[in-house]
């Protein structure tokens, strides 16, 4: 229990006229008379308020969170006893412990403090990882209040413990405790492009946020049916027999393949250690969509990502500020959603995880329960500072035996010397199946390089970032001359741009 600055005021009011006292050597009785009643009082107060075993603090997390998406967590205060202590209001400052290192958003009114600490947005301000909020406690009430946290990191992670401190009804103490609340948490890839893809595809909306599924109707080679032409068909689907019996167009929609495999395998070493910046945050390939959509009048439409499987709410609310991730995760949290939308059409998927040697195989399968495995292999990947060892982890994949399936590498390359060693590995790998290589630009490298120099400092890291691109595009040439599939594009874009390119394959029947 603390004296409060009330507290302190009213006794050096009465100190002060102690002194007055003193000094005029008559009254004795009035800093008695004070110091009494203010004895009394402060007695009373302690008396009259909750204790601190009064009260009950929780706190509601998801034990499952996204990865670089912000992730509601709530803090709860009530009484224990429905009538609680008293009748009135008690504010309670209550201050939580989130893992090390996770950015910390606060609602502004809630914390005054971090207005003069931290940057400010809007309506929000980001503080260190220490959340304090004050929930104002009723009777018969459970107050709650919300901030949230941006995991920087997949893996396991712990809550600490809650402390709370209140003041008396009068305002003349403070009283605090501590509640242990440990809560393990596990860090996933984030499953946002999931719950928006699923949200889309039953809105009928997938070119809203970069998807061309359309493109696979009538594309198989087995025949399925017979409808209305329409003018994005091709015309050798127009049936001409079918046209001339109905007289009108008639358009042929073959079954598109099924059964088909894709293997992805995720290069861990050390180039994908590289931070990169993802400048449209987490909806960079919607945003572009709708703003091109702006003439029609429809409105801005993001997502945001909470544990768990979020409702159309929150999906449709604005997205978050941009992140830096590793290589690694942006390549993963394209494999979540690359995995979901190939188990969706009926193909299996399979992982392998690779740095100098082979650290996780996820045998392909069918079904929806694949990309659950997928994300459990994935969870706890993290990229060692070791050289990718391409031949070892193409000679395990060819020793499993799988059938022909397109196998979508995921990895970085800055010279020729990579690109030899992965286009030495591919030639055998090309043999048995079909290889395409995935790879993230650096926009940092790009802007460098298209600068315009304004000392002699900036000249010389124009020219080093041109070489270092120049030799960028000769290993990937490289290896496409010799029929590796390539796909170069920005962070923002990998999700989508490697979704979409497994679509154009797939519709092209090359898988």
């Amino acid at each position: 229990m603390l004296p409060s600055l009330r507290l302190a005021i009213y006794c050096g009011v009465g100190a002060l006229l102690w002194i007055v006292a003193a000094a005029t050597h008559s009254l004795i009785f009035i800093p008695i008379l004070y110091d009494v009643v203010l004895l009394i009082v402060a007695l009373v107060d302690i008396l009259v308020s909750p204790r601190p075993h009064d009260f009950e603090i929780k706190r509601s997390v998801n034990d499952k969170m996204n990865l670089g998406a912000p992730n509601a967590i709530t803090l709860r205060a009530r009484f224990k006893t429905m009538e609680g202590k008293g009748r009135w209001s008690i504010p309670l400052l209550v201050r939580d412990e989130p893992p090390p290192t996770w950015p910390v958003t606060l609602p502004l009114a809630e914390s005054l403090e971090a207005q003069d600490a931290a940057p400010k947005t809007d309506d929000t301000v980001v503080v260190p990882p220490v959340a304090r909020l004050t929930l104002i406690v009723k009777p018969r009430y459970e107050s709650s209040a919300e901030y949230t946290v941006t995991p920087t990191r997949r893996g396991d992670y712990r809550f600490g413990a809650l402390s709370a401190r209140y003041g008396t009804y009068l305002g003349l103490w403070y009283r605090q405790f501590r509640r242990q609340a440990d809560e393990h948490v596990r860090v996933y890839p984030d499953t946002t492009e999931v719950h928006r893809y699923e949200l889309r595809l039953r809105q009928g909306r997938l070119r809203d946020i970069g998807l061309h599924l359309t493109r696979l109707r009538g594309r198989g080679t087995e025949f399925e049916s017979l409808r209305d032409y329409t003018t994005d068909d091709e015309y050798k689907n127009i049936n001409w027999k079918a046209s001339a019996r109905q007289g009108r167009l008639i358009s042929t929609n073959y079954e598109i393949e099924r059964d088909q495999t894709i293997l992805i395998a995720l290069d861990c070493g050390r180039m994908m250690t590289a931070l990169a910046v993802l400048r449209e945050g987490r909806g960079g390939e919607e945003e572009r969509g709708r703003r091109g959509e702006k003439g029609k009048g429809e409105q801005r439409d993001d997502s945001s990502a909470f544990g768990g499987s979020p409702s159309p709410a929150l999906l449709l609310s604005p997205s978050p500020p941009p992140v830096s991730l590793s290589k690694l995760d942006c390549a993963i949290n394209a494999t979540v959603l690359l995995a979901h939308v190939a188990s969706s059409m009926g193909d299996a998927v399979g992982l392998l995880l690779f740095s100098d040697t082979v650290t996780r195989f996820v045998p392909p399968r069918k079904g929806s329960r694949q990309t659950g495995a997928i994300i459990e292999a994935l969870y706890a990947a993290q990229p060692a500072l070791v050289e990718p060892d391409y031949a070892a982890a193409y000679e395990y994949l060819m020793a499993r035996k799988l059938r022909r399936c397109l196998v979508m590498t995921f990895t970085d390359l800055i010279d020729p010397t990579a690109s030899r060693e992965l286009l030495t590995a591919s030639g055998a790998l090309r043999r048995h199946h079909n290889a395409l290589c995935v790879t993230i630009n650096n926009r940092d490298v790009i802007d460098l390089a298209e600068m315009m120099p304004e000392s002699a400092s900036d000249l010389y890291q124009k020219a080093m970032a041109q070489r270092m691109l120049a030799q960028r595009h000769n290993a990937l040439e490289e290896l496409r001359k010799h029929g590796v599939g390539i796909l170069d594009v920005a962070a923002e874009q990998l999700t989508i741009a490697a979704v979409n390119r497994y679509l154009d394959l797939k519709s092209r029947t090359a898988l």
